[in-house]
């Protein structure tokens, strides 16, 4: 309360939701609510391992066991189902790159495998997959601003 929620996760909320115009509630956050929770003995806030037991023992005639139950999650990006449906052209133009080849920082042949397996439900190497895309992205960029460096010099050489 006094470090994670207002120094991290209660501030990437509010820039993530002011950056599209949305107006953001954190219900449970009510200073009112937060107040009476703060009461209440610690055996009625975590029953052994299992956080919040008095909200989810509220809850279970609302929503089913499973979902009340489950492990926590974050909020991950749905990179691997993205690199087999919208990102998957993307993925197959970085993993022939020859930008990417050039470098010699990637050996390609195992690029390929793993792209291969992960497009093929085999595997998950969505991170891998990820950063080396990224990376792709960074040559880009930089050969990007090279071309126009050298361009410009062309251009200013022409002038004198």
């Amino acid at each position: 309360m006094h470090t994670y929620l207002p120094g991290d996760i209660l501030v990437k909320v509010d820039r993530a939701s002011m950056a599209h115009s949305l107006e953001v509630r954190v219900p449970w956050l009510d200073h009112k609510l937060m107040g009476w929770a703060a009461t209440l003995p610690q055996g009625l806030k975590l029953a052994g391992r299992e956080g919040k037991a008095l909200l989810k023992r509220a809850l279970e005639p609302r929503l089913s066991h499973d979902l009340l139950y489950r492990r926590k999650m974050g909020f991950a990006v749905p990179l691997g189902v993205w690199f087999r449906g919208p990102l998957a052209a993307q993925l197959k133009a970085t993993v022939t790159s020859p930008r990417l080849a050039e470098t010699g920082f990637v050996d390609m042949v195992a690029l390929n495998r793993l792209a291969d397996e992960h497009q093929a439900g085999a595997a998950d190497y969505s991170a891998a997959l990820w950063t080396v895309l990224m990376f792709d992205q960074f040559l880009q960029q930089v050969h990007d601003r090279l071309a126009a460096h050298s361009s410009l010099r062309s251009v200013v050489a022409g002038v004198a």
